[in-house]
């Protein structure tokens, strides 16, 4: 699996340390991981989500300008992004109560500790490996996982499965048949190139659903009695 890990602080020297940590690990596992470094809060939510995605996420509190506690707000809040862990770092310790909506992994103090940023990424694995909240798929001989709230729907296109989500698009080589046997509940077939995430349909009616994003997908006549049992099921 390709981990992406940002770093967000506005020293420069921090920054190389823990890029330098970060690397240096994941050679040691034989993990691949790409690294991204931001100095500043409104540089970071330029390129998030618009132009990337990431996993880790090491974030200053401190930032210049809007501080980290703005941009926890940012990634929590405007973005929707629950699955991107977020570890503070931070030369102080009394930001507990202000970090607290933001939900982060942990807390770190400067100066920064090997053992310790080591450690974080190691349970880090642990933890999406067994976290239910993500789909994994494979590409290209490389894994890759899509947080399941973020999906819209599957689309099959040929012997290609589609992931429309709501901060862009995911294609692998795949069946849509096989792919709903791994989906929690609220996943459903509407034909056999569609499967809906019910918790992304904006209106539901007899031949279509209209979903988040504006789109207009079809339910086949074969699938209407199903989808709209497992609609009644999932609104009990």
């Amino acid at each position: 699996m390709i981990y992406r890990i940002g770093i967000c602080d506005d020293e420069k020297s921090t920054c190389c340390e823990l890029e330098e940590i970060i690397i240096e690990y994941f050679k040691a596992y034989d993990n691949n991981v790409e690294t991204f470094v931001w100095n500043s809060a409104e540089d970071f939510m330029n390129d998030v989500p618009a132009k990337m995605r990431v996993d880790i996420l090491f974030l200053d509190i401190e930032l210049p300008g809007r501080n980290g506690v703005d941009v926890g707000n940012y990634i929590r809040g405007v973005c929707g992004d629950e699955g991107m862990h977020i570890i503070y770092i931070s030369s102080k310790t009394s930001y507990a109560m202000d970090l607290f909506k933001v939900h982060p992994y942990d807390f770190l103090i400067k100066p920064i500790d090997k053992e310790k940023v080591c450690s974080e990424i190691k349970m880090l694995f642990r933890l999406d490996d067994q976290d239910k909240r993500f789909f994994i798929y494979e590409y290209n001989k490389t894994q890759h996982k899509v947080l399941m709230g973020n999906i819209l729907y599957f689309m099959s296109e040929r012997k290609h499965v589609k992931i429309v989500c709501v901060d862009g698009n995911q294609e692998y080589v795949g069946k849509l048949k096989d792919e709903v046997k791994k989906l929690p509940d609220n996943f459903a077939m509407i034909g056999q190139s569609y499967i809906v995430n019910l918790r992304h349909i904006k209106e539901c009616h007899a031949e279509c659903v209209i979903m988040d994003n504006g789109e207009c997908l079809g339910i086949s006549r074969n699938y209407r009695t199903s989808f709209n049992l497992k609609l009644i099921e999932y609104n009990k």
